[in-house]
């Protein structure tokens, strides 16, 4: 049972991206899924954003200003650690995991809009969220 679920009310995601094209096809989605989606212009946005708000899914893709999803795992995750990040990248499995390891990732997406894989790890949330509250 997600937060949805028992409180009546939208679980929140934010989606941080530079193509807005790929930004859009996700938010969408998860708004047909019932998700309230926040998509900020910058990486300071988004973390000010999970400072004052209470965010279930995260969105890491390629930082509006440059760089990659991997230069932000550490803020996202120190700025909220209750926060399930999914990384979107076409990175390789070893470069996740060297990368991302001990970032606790819920997993990642290829930067091809997939909604299967999307789903996949929604999915996985809500499991996690199903056992925690037991």
């Amino acid at each position: 049972m997600t937060e949805q679920q028992n409180t009546g009310k939208p679980d929140h995601a934010i989606i941080l991206e530079a193509d807005k094209g790929l930004a859009s096809q996700i938010e969408e989605y998860l708004k047909n899924q019932g998700y309230a989606v926040f998509a900020p212009l910058s990486s300071e946005a988004a973390l000010d954003l999970l400072k004052g708000q209470r965010i279930q899914l995260a969105f890491l893709g390629n930082p509006p200003e440059g760089g990659s999803c991997f230069d932000l795992i550490k803020d996202f995750v120190m700025t909220s650690p209750m926060t399930y990040v999914i990384l979107v990248t076409d990175a390789p499995e070893k470069e996740i995991h060297d990368k991302a390891e001990g970032y606790g990732i819920l997993g990642h997406v290829p930067r091809a809009f997939s909604p299967v894989e999307i789903q996949k790890l929604i999915a996985k949330y809500q499991e996690i969220n199903q056992a925690l509250r037991g």
